[in-house]
Parts: structure tokens; C-alpha cells; sequence
């Protein structure tokens, strides 16, 4: 990597270490620490918001993984975008009302409230093994991509994977969610002028016309939208994308305490729906520029062979930007891959965190002010971050990315999904049918990723065992 790249790279990072410090809580207080207490006000907090939920849902591991796709298999994964407005309209006017009017100042207060304290516990340590694991994935990946893209040996793996790890960790200890909420919004504009950037790049030097680009993808099989097979051990049918990414999603926008936490930060039911629908619009445009940039480079080296290139698709993306793009740019947009896992990372901590204060030591032990609990709020998002740090030397990347990731978070958010549709339409089912369900759900969700069936069924799977086993545990009584 050229001098003038890994300058601009330590320049951002120091950039986004001072935005995440100036833009601190001010109050000292556990609960503005972790949710801001509905502070992003107006049509600023809004935009911020909405695109720090955007930044959240793109790791860097997403960042690669879209152009990865595209580029290896065609455009069918940008099918997921239909699933969006769906997603919009049910988050709109079926779960953000019932779920910010049942109350309390953290995200699982309400399944305490109509579940009980261990149906609670058990999402929350849910939440918690999902999160590490992923935050561990979310470092390692973007760094191996790197060092295999860029020629860098081994040696650079604890360097990147340390200095991106800490700097997440200073500013999120410090500052807290609204940190947060602030670097992710910054972060995600660049990931997408990155991309945009990318996309008019390889245009101007291709200097072909674009019916001429369409007809190279047409005749390559990159543009095959609309395969309608059922079978379900094909990745990219049209029914998998939408059905399958659609249930991942929503457990990411309904049970995920990442998701939870932003909806209580915005100033009102009303505009964290705005929030969200800004999150959906933002989320949809850097999906299109992901998959454009993938189509874009399958065609450049089609047209500029390279024996270099790497094998691993996942590699292509920063091998361009490393190789093709001039000094500084480089850079700029390798930082821009950077900032996408940054923004998780910052996001995995506060939550992370916050589950272990408020769903863990709040409830064990003695009564604790609210300044120790900041404290130790701070002490935990600490930690936390030392953990996904030492984590990532035992992580490793099997196969494709994308296959990996989809098996993961689906196990997971499928029980997740199920529990918040129980919590928020006040479904009349035992707390102990539900802790059997999600135990259950989550059991079929590996044994789906296991099998031949494609990964990215295994969240509706593991959804629907979760529902079928919890409905076996109907109660008459009522329930607020």
C-alpha cells in the first residue's frame, strides 16, 4: 500500500475519533448514555438517525459482500430491495406504535413487562452471543480482505484489526450513543460517495457505452432478476432473496437491541418512524450502488484481464481500489470499507453494553444509581470492545461471506423476530412456551445452515418453529 493511502487512512480515523468525542452526551446519566432520551430532535436528528440505523445494518463485511455477489453471481440479490417497503410499512404501522407505547427507558423493558424476567435474560443473552461473534466476524473479514487485496503480510492482521477496534472502543466509552448516532451518519454518506465514486470511475475509464455494458452483462448472465424456482438449496431465486432477507431483516429492525436502542433516541414515535423510512430509502440506494459497482467491475476485467486478480471474490473490491485507483483515493476509499465496519463495531458496543448494565447488573446484587451505572456502562463498552478484539484472532471466514453471514444472524433473528410479534400484539402465550420456542427456533436455524437448504432461509425457519412451538402454549388469562 502506497505511503500517501495509509496517511489519509490514520487522518480519517483520527477524524472520527475527534467527531465521536465532540459530539458526547453531555448528561451524566446511564439512560442518556445508552438511549439519548429521545435527544436527536427535528429534522436533523431524524436524518441522523435514520442513517446510523442504515450504517448499523452495513458492516464492512456487508460492504463486500453486495459487490461480492454481483460481481461472482449476477444481480439478483438487489431483488432484496423489494422487501423494504413491506418491511417499511410493517415497522410503520404495526410494530413502532405498539412497541414505544408499552413504555420504559431501555429497549427490552417491555418483554419484561408482559413476559417476564426470563424470557427477557434469555433474549438478552441471545443478543449477546450473536453480537460478539459478529463483532469478531465484522473485524477479521474486512481485514483479511484487505491484506489479501493489498499484498500486506500477516503481520499487518493485529495492527488493522487493533487500531480499528480501539478507536470504535475510545469514542463509544466515551461519548455513548449519541457518539454513535453522529460518526454512523457521517460514515454512512461516505460509504456511499464512496460507491458513487467507484461507479463513475470504472465508467469514464471503460469509456464504452452503457447499452454496450448492458449487453456484456446480458450476454455474461449478471442480469437474471426473476428466476422464480422453488428450490429451496438455490441462493439467489427470486423467492429467497425476498422472503429470506426480508425475515433477517426484520429481526434486525425488531429484536435487535442495535435497532431498539436508535427508536428511543429519536424524540417520538412519529419520528423514529421517519427515522426508519429515511433508514429504508438509504439503505436501498447504497444496496443499488453496491451490486452497479460489482456489475461494473465484472465487466472491467472482462475487458482488462488480469492474472493477479483474486480468486476469492471477496478480495475484488479492495483489489480494484488498491491497484486501479490513484494514491490518496485509494486511501480514502479503503477508509470508506473501514468506516462501514466502524460503524457496527460503535454500534455492537453500546449495545452490547447496555444489555449487560441494564438487563444484567441493574437486576442482580444491590440497588445502583444511575452514575454507577453510567460508570460501569462505560467500564462494560470497554470491555466489550477487548473482547471482539481477542475474538477476532479466533474468528475465521469459511467459505463465502455472504453464506456465512445470513447462517449467523439468521439462527438468531428468527426467535428474536418471533418474540417481538408475541411481545407487541400482546399474543396470549406461557413465557415458558416462549423460552421453549426461541430454544427450539434457534436449534432449527442451525440445523437449516448445516443442510443443503440455502442460508438464507434459515431466519424464516427458525421463525416459524419458534411461533409453532409457542402457540402449543396458549393461556386463557389476559394480559396487559
Amino acid at each position: 500500500m502506497r505511503s500517501l493511502d495509509i496517511v489519509v487512512i490514520i487522518l480519517y480515523l483520527i477524524g472520527v475519533v475527534w467527531a465521536g468525542l465532540a459530539n458526547r452526551g453531555k448528561k451524566e446519566d446511564s439512560d442518556e448514555f445508552f438511549t439519548s432520551k429521545g435527544g436527536f430532535t427535528g429534522r436533523l436528528g431524524m436524518v441522523m438517525v435514520g442513517f446510523s440505523m442504515a450504517a448499523t445494518l452495513f458492516s464492512g463485511v456487508s460492504y463486500v459482500i453486495y459487490t461480492s455477489v454481483a460481481f461472482s453471481a449476477g444481480a439478483g440479490i438487489v431483488m432484496g430491495m423489494l422487501a423494504f417497503p413491506i418491511m417499511w410499512a410493517l415497522l410503520r404501522f404495526w410494530f413502532l406504535p405498539r412497541y414505544l407505547a408499552g413504555g420504559g427507558n431501555h429497549p427490552y423493558d417491555i418483554i419484561e413487562e408482559r413476559l417476564g424476567e426470563p424470557v427477557r435474560l434469555c433474549l438478552s443473552a441471545m443478543f449477546i452471543m450473536l453480537r460478539i461473534g459478529w463483532m469478531a466476524a465484522i473485524l477479521v473479514a474486512p481485514t483479511l480482505v484487505l491484506l489479501g487485496a493489498t499484498g500486506l503480510g500477516q503481520e499487518w492482521f493485529w495492527p488493522i484489526v487493533i487500531s480499528i477496534g480501539v478507536t470504535c472502543t475510545l469514542y463509544t466509552a466515551i461519548g455513548g450513543i449519541r457518539s454513535v448516532i453522529v460518526t454512523d451518519a457521517i460514515q454512512f454518506v461516505i460509504m456511499a460517495l464512496g460507491m458513487l465514486f467507484i461507479i463513475g470511475f470504472i465508467f469514464q475509464k471503460l469509456g464504452m457505452p452503457i447499452g454496450e455494458i448492458y449487453a456484456q452483462l446480458d450476454q455474461g448472465d449478471r442480469l437474471n432478476l426473476f428466476n422464480f424456482s422453488f428450490d429451496l438449496t438455490v441462493d439467489l431465486t427470486f423467492w429467497t432473496v425476498v422472503i429470506g432477507l426480508m425475515i433477517g431483516n426484520l429481526g434486525s429492525y425488531t429484536g435487535d437491541l442495535m435497532m431498539l436502542q436508535r427508536y428511543h433516541a429519536a424524540e417520538s414515535t412519529r419520528a423514529a418512524a421517519k427515522a426508519f423510512a429515511i433508514n429504508t430509502w438509504g439503505v436501498i440506494i447504497v444496496c443499488v450502488l453496491l451490486v452497479t459497482a460489482g456489475l461494473l467491475l465484472w465487466v472491467w476485467f472482462q475487458n482488462h484481464p488480469d492474472p493477479r486478480l483474486p480468486e476469492n471474490p471477496d478480495q475484488v473490491l479492495a483489489y480494484f481500489i488498491t491497484n486501479e485507483l490513484p494514491a490518496g483515493i485509494a486511501g480514502l476509499l479503503i477508509a470508506s470499507i473501514l468506516a462501514a465496519t466502524m460503524s457496527s463495531m460503535t454500534s455492537g458496543i453500546i449495545a452490547l453494553a447496555g444489555t449487560l448494565t441494564n438487563d444484567w447488573l441493574h437486576r442482580f446484587g444491590r440497588p445502583r444509581t444511575s452514575a454507577e451505572l453510567l460508570r460501569f456502562g462505560r467500564w462494560a463498552s470497554v470491555g466489550v470492545g477487548a473482547v471482539a478484539i481477542g475474538t477476532a484472532g479466533l474468528a475465521t471466514v469459511m467459505g463465502s461471506l455472504f453464506q456465512t453471514t445470513q447462517a449467523v444472524m439468521g439462527a438468531f433473528f428468527g426467535p428474536m423476530v418471533g418474540c417481538m410479534m408475541i411481545v407487541v400484539n400482546k399474543w396470549q402465550v406461557k413465557p415458558m412456551g416462549v423460552l421453549l420456542g426461541m430454544g427450539l427456533g434457534t436449534a432449527a436455524g442451525w440445523a437449516i445452515a448445516f443442510s443443503p437448504v440455502s442460508n438464507l432461509w434459515v431466519a424464516t425457519g427458525s421463525l416459524i418453529v419458534t411461533l409453532s412451538v409457542s402457540f402449543c402454549f396458549r393461556r386463557k388469562e389476559t394480559t396487559n
